[in-house]
């Protein structure tokens, strides 16, 4: 932000950005490109190509994080662990992340209240309270906290609410639908809140076991596509997502994340509450969130000139965000601004304090892109998970063991 707008947001990040120069005496030079996935290549292309002519035009990178696996793997990055400026232990950086980055005591990428997109891209359930007082449903606040809200209770609770609006005899967007995906990339948001295993850690730490061919995901990916396939109640998914639909008022859940309070805040015709993504079941330990993979994490390119100073600023950067930023976003703008009750404000702390990371869906693309074929199959409404996965699996654990390989290499 280059000046302040009278947004609470917006005015948190210029204070942080003038907190970070006044205390360290630096000139803060953001140096922005697109850089997202459809531009990934060129925007990755650009840190390479300094680091390839060492010319160390860019002092700290902001990249977006499923992006990063591919530069830690060509070498790219600075090991983060080996700066001392940078204190992991502290609140401002996501525990649970770096617990999953970090492999042989390296660490090339971390993320933490640095990034907005941190908390923005947090997984979540709207859901549409004037349909679940028409159908007498149960306090979903009571179930959340009770445990019980599992993907079984999902089904229960959807069972009676399909209606055929547009009268063609089949369900379709046009329809009073009981449970939909706000955006397609959501589905994968159910590998956490199912708590499904992926690739598990050695008695050494090392993330070598690949477990991802096991029973309960492939009973995960057949209810799934089942639910999306046959049940009237769960809407087919698409690629557009159906945030104008539920804002309509004709969807009792979509799934959503927490930036799509700013697309609801001014929905009027209902009112809508907020809650954790299922668990499988009732025997689950707790709610497990998923973080949509396009927020930033920070890195140092391995060329970078002053890299104590780099380190510095990331650091002073992270915790004024931390004191700033975060706060103006969530507890602010989020639990107040857009929050419609007490209880929502409470699921977002819930929500929040449960999200999870995992190694393998970090470094999803040098694996074989594990993360997105749950996706595929469950939006190709296809459940034949066991026989995919064995078709897959000598690819994964090749493409695994070499990113290891590569990693323990890595200075």
């Amino acid at each position: 932000m280059e000046s302040e707008t009278g947004d609470i947001v917006d005015d948190a990040l210029f204070g942080r950005n003038q907190a970070v120069e006044e205390r360290l005496g630096v000139d803060l030079n953001f140096i922005t490109m697109p850089g997202e996935w459809e531009t990934r290549e060129t925007f990755n292309g650009a840190i390479r190509q300094s680091v390839m002519a060492n010319d160390g035009s860019y002092d700290i990178c902001g990249v977006l994080s499923n992006q990063l696996s591919t530069l830690t793997l060509q070498g790219l990055l600075y090991n983060l662990y080996d700066l001392d400026h940078l204190d992991f232990s502290k609140p401002w950086w996501s525990g649970g992340l770096l617990d999953e980055l970090s492999v042989y005591d390296k660490l090339y990428f971390a993320s933490g209240d640095a990034s907005l997109g941190l908390i923005n891209g947090m997984m979540c359930v709207f859901f549409n309270k004037s349909i679940a007082a028409q159908f007498d449903l149960p306090d979903m606040y009571e179930m959340v906290d009770s445990g019980k809200w599992t993907i079984g209770k999902a089904v229960e609770l959807t069972k009676d609410i399909w209606q055929d609006l547009d009268g063609d005899g089949k369900k379709s967007d046009a329809d009073r639908l009981g449970f939909t995906i706000g955006d397609w990339n959501q589905l994968y948001g159910f590998i956490d809140s199912f708590d499904l295993k992926i690739i598990e850690k050695d008695s050494d730490g090392i993330p070598n076991q690949l477990v991802y061919g096991n029973e309960k995901v492939v009973s995960a990916v057949e209810l799934l596509v089942g639910l999306f396939k046959d049940n009237n109640a769960f809407a087919e998914t698409n690629q557009y997502g159906y945030q104008p639909i539920f804002a309509g008022g004709t969807v009792l859940f979509t799934t959503g994340e927490f930036k799509d309070t700013s697309i609801y805040r001014d929905v009027d015709n209902f009112d809508y509450g907020v809650i954790p993504m299922p668990k499988w079941d009732e025997a689950q330990d707790a709610y497990h969130t998923c973080v949509r993979a396009t927020y930033s994490g920070f890195c140092l390119p391995v060329t970078v000139i002053d890299p104590d100073m780099s380190a510095a600023v990331l650091e002073c950067f992270a915790s004024e965000s931390y004191r700033r930023v975060s706060p103006a976003y969530f507890e602010q703008a989020l639990k107040v601004k857009y929050a419609r009750d007490d209880k929502t404000a409470q699921m977002y702390d819930l929500i929040k304090s449960s999200v999870t990371f995992k190694f393998a869906t970090a470094f999803t693309w040098s694996l074989g892109d594990p993360q997105n074929t749950f996706k595929g199959q469950i939006n190709d409404r296809k459940d034949n998970w066991s026989s995919n996965f064995k078709s897959k699996e000598k690819e994964y654990l090749t493409n695994l063991e070499k990113t290891l390989e590569t990693l323990k290499d890595l200075p």
